[in-house]
């Protein structure tokens, strides 16, 4: 390849990274101006005009915990619970330190038949769940990572070490930090796992029965409502399995539930 193609490659390449953050710019731009402008009818009173207007501008592919948010206000102020707590959910699930949503959610979730109690779990796991809503993944896998480091260099200071009161010391250090750096990678792991992997639903039906199996034909096992929360955990056709906090699980219809 000449000199002259290999700069023709690197100047489409440089105008198409342009021309793609010139559109990032645009979006962005236009998603405030919308959001500036939903804030305005939702403060008029108008929740529904608020409500397209949000709902326009995630359609658009901007989203952020303030969108969220203001949209479960808005159903919320609608009597639309079960649009009301997804929509706290979603903004959780982005800014889960978030003490407004917190509070809002719980106010919510008061509007739910349903209520269900969470199985008691031991001490570290209940722990564990706690200080993920307090990290986010990568500061969790930042303090694990320099914590590691510094247990390391702790353990290279006990090796040259020739007092026994400085080995002493060196040695319980080092297992507190490798403890600390240990239960950061677990909160890490944690975090990761509720906002990736575990797929939660809400229940849009006024009510549901929960089946024994993915079939019309299974028997009943209990009854839902909605604005319910449950863990999805698999999909057969038109049936997702899901799970309650109280460990109870069956199969409900997909259009039932709404994805968070």
């Amino acid at each position: 390849m000449n000199r002259r193609s290999i700069l023709g490659l690197l100047s489409w390449r440089r105008l198409s990274v342009f021309l793609l953050v010139l559109c990032f710019s645009v979006l962005k731009s236009l998603a405030a101006s919308d959001f500036e402008q939903g804030n305005l009818q939702y403060q008029k009173g108008d929740y529904k005009g608020a409500i397209e207007i949000y709902n326009r501008i995630i359609k658009s592919g901007y989203e952020s915990p303030e969108i969220y948010f203001n949209l479960g206000n808005c159903y919320y102020k609608t009597n639309n619970t079960p649009e009301s707590i997804l929509n706290y959910e979603r903004a959780l699930k982005l800014a889960p330190r978030d003490e407004d949503i917190q509070f809002n959610l719980k106010l919510a979730n008061l509007k739910v038949i349903d209520k269900i109690q969470m199985v008691d779990q031991i001490f570290f796991k209940r722990w564990l769940e706690s200080m993920a809503h307090y990290f986010n993944t990568d500061s969790a896998a930042t303090c694990t990572i320099i914590f590691m480091w510094i247990a390391l260099i702790i353990l290279a200071l006990f090796v040259i070490s020739w007092s026994s009161i400085f080995k002493k010391f060196f040695f319980y250090l080092g297992i507190l930090l490798m403890v600390c750096s240990i239960s950061f990678y677990l909160i890490a792991h944690n975090r990761y796992e509720a906002v990736n992997s575990t797929m939660a639903g809400i229940v849009f039906n006024p009510s549901v029965y929960v089946k024994s199996a993915p079939n019309d034909k299974s028997t009943d096992l209990f009854i839902l409502h909605e604005g319910t929360k449950v863990q999805i955990l698999d999909n057969v056709g038109q049936w997702k399995k899901i799970k309650l906090m109280n460990n109870n699980e069956g199969w409900v219809r997909a259009e039932s539930l709404d994805v968070i």
